[in-house]
């Protein structure tokens, strides 16, 4: 298990852990009512930086995510042991956009803009961290993939320390897109209530210092899931099957009996909380509290997978559950508990579940207590199908195959070719486009007798989705032309294929993307198998995908089987 050694939450209610704690507590929240906020004229109440805060916290030199996620990191830093010059210390974000406010002021020309991976990596150099660091872009699962990765990368013998910061900004980016999904509450929002209107976006970054060292005192990280529930790119799977197939991978019943609460993702809106109350009821875990904390920073995105749990980690330290501020009435049918005062406990365990675009889902559970670590055991694998994608040619398993077409267009021609499912391929990006195509060659006639559960997905990017934010960015910027759609909007989450490849397959194991600043194979195998080794999935597809521009592409994507 990894010890969580340090830890850091800067938000809205104060700019270190029990600065945010302690407001917490006594109920208050970092959300407010904005007529209009960063140019996008709608009612929104969001959780945002005073412009006091912003000055205090804004580097030179740096973007406002990259300003935020260095004091997040570096305050953690300062009360841990663990040094960020070593070659053992690894840095992992996890983000849905990270910087991509920043978009805007790059020339369309120019493709060397400061990809997340990038970013990272001049937050990384800043610090001192010499290793790579990781990006890991899993939509609102971000922050709990991203510790998954880092642990996994420790128990593999990589690294002796990681340090793991969820992040993501408040932009009219993101307010922008969501508005064009309706799902905004112009009020705090009000988890599992039968009044609630729906969710609010919050501004945060918070930060975990893990170190590989036994079951010293603290916090750990006793296991976590990953999974895809192949049922929509931006809607939840109404029986909440993905969420419970999570929980129950992961929850022995010593561990049930042990556990004081559950920690929700809770975003309020009629959907989410409704899928996410079944998932946790089916799993078994309805008669124990649930609480959430949405009501106080907002939807923070990638940060909410961090920030949330380290708010529990702090009350059930003062034996206290805290309350779902705001809920009066359960307005799901999931039966669960929903905290509505707050209550006394002796235990220190708890599990904190997520969910988010792209079919994705994930649970973690995190102790005081010791417990035996999970098995981890490496497997070998090995390539029985290979794609190539480029913009003049289609390599097949070692062969060139014909092709008419080049560029954007070539991708088009063998979607028409070779796959022609009825899926909304033409409505994706071409980064996306690219991903389903290439797997969609892979998987064909390949994954048959193989259970949907036992198939992964590990993509890698540099890029991810520029050309699909770049479009985005289009629909908003001016005020006579605002048209947001969410048919675009939706793209901009580089992991959102993964859903679109999980559905047009049925593969419900672990789907992830990770960000690199560059191509990195040596990163990409340690990756691939420090995630097998965890997971020992049958059926790999992996590689990278990658699109800067309409004619600047590739797609080098792999099936891998487990040798017998």
């Amino acid at each position: 298990m990894m010890r969580i050694d340090a830890t850091n939450i800067t938000s809205p209610l104060g700019l270190t852990t029990a600065e945010n704690y302690a407001a917490v507590k006594r109920g208050e929240t970092g959300l407010k009512v904005m007529d209009g906020c960063l140019g996008v004229s709608v009612r929104f109440c969001v959780g945002m930086f005073t412009e006091s805060q912003r000055a205090a916290l804004q580097v030179d030199g740096c973007s406002w995510f990259e300003s935020l996620v260095l004091h997040s990191v570096q305050e953690a830093l300062s009360h841990s042991s663990v040094q960020a010059s070593s070659p053992r210390t690894l840095l992992v974000i996890g983000t849905s956009t990270a910087g991509i406010e920043e978009l805007g002021e790059v020339p369309e020309k120019d493709k060397n803009f400061l990809t997340p991976g990038l970013a990272a990596q001049k937050v990384a150099r800043r610090l001192g961290f010499v290793t790579t660091p990781l990006v890991v872009s899993n939509a609102c699962i971000s922050g709990a993939t991203a510790q998954m990765l880092a642990q996994r990368l420790m128990e593999a013998g990589h690294y002796d320390a990681a340090v793991v910061c969820g992040a993501d900004v408040l932009s009219s980016f993101v307010l922008a897109g969501f508005d064009s999904f309706k799902a905004l509450s112009p009020t705090v929002c009000r988890p599992f209530d039968l009044e609630r209107l729906g969710l609010n976006i919050g501004e945060c970054a918070a930060t975990m210092v893990l170190k590989n060292d036994g079951q010293g005192e603290g916090w750990h990280i006793v296991d976590g899931c990953l999974n895809n529930d192949a049922y929509h790119v931006s809607a939840p799977i109404p029986s909440g099957d993905g969420i419970c197939r999570t929980i129950q991978k992961i929850l022995t019943p010593e561990l049930k009996d042990a556990m004081a609460c559950v920690t929700a993702h809770g975003t309020a809106t009629m959907f989410n909380d409704q899928m996410e109350s079944k998932g946790i009821a089916n799993a078994g875990l309805g008669d124990i509290p649930t609480t959430a904390y949405k009501p106080h920073f907002g939807h923070t995105f990638g940060a909410s997978g961090v920030v949330e749990p380290i708010i529990t980690m702090c009350s059930l330290d003062e034996g206290l559950i805290l309350p779902v501020m705001g809920f009066e009435e359960i307005g799901v049918s999931g039966k669960i508990k929903v905290c509505a005062t707050a209550e006394s406990t002796s235990k220190r365990t708890f599990i904190k579940t997520q969910s988010g675009f792209g079919s994705c889902n994930g649970s973690v559970i995190y102790s005081r207590e010791s417990w035996p670590a999970p098995a981890r055991v490496e497997v070998s694998y090995e390539t029985v199908r290979q794609v190539s994608i480029t913009p003049e040619s289609l390599r097949m398993d070692g062969a060139d195959a014909p092709v008419e077409a080049s560029g954007a267009t070539l991708v088009s021609e063998l979607y028409k070719k070779y796959l022609s499912d009825g899926s909304r391929f033409f409505k994706m990006d071409l980064f996306s486009r690219l991903a389903y195509i290439g797997t969609g060659l892979l998987a064909k006639d390949s994954l048959e007798g193989i259970a949907p559960e036992d198939i992964a997905i590990l993509l890698f990017t540099v890029n991810g989705s520029v050309l699909a934010d770049r479009k985005h960015l289009s629909t908003y910027t001016h005020p006579d032309e605002y048209y947001p759609s969410p048919s675009v909007f939706i793209n901009t989450l580089p992991n959102v294929v993964l859903g679109e490849i999980a559905m047009k397959n049925t593969i419900k194991g672990e789907t992830t993307l990770v960000m690199l600043p560059e191509r990195d194979e040596r990163l990409k195998e340690m990756i691939f198998a420090a995630t097998t080794a965890a997971t020992r999935p049958a059926a790999v597809l992996c590689g990278w995908v990658d699109c800067p521009a309409e004619d600047d592409f590739f797609a080098e994507l792999n099936l891998l089987k487990i040798k017998e």
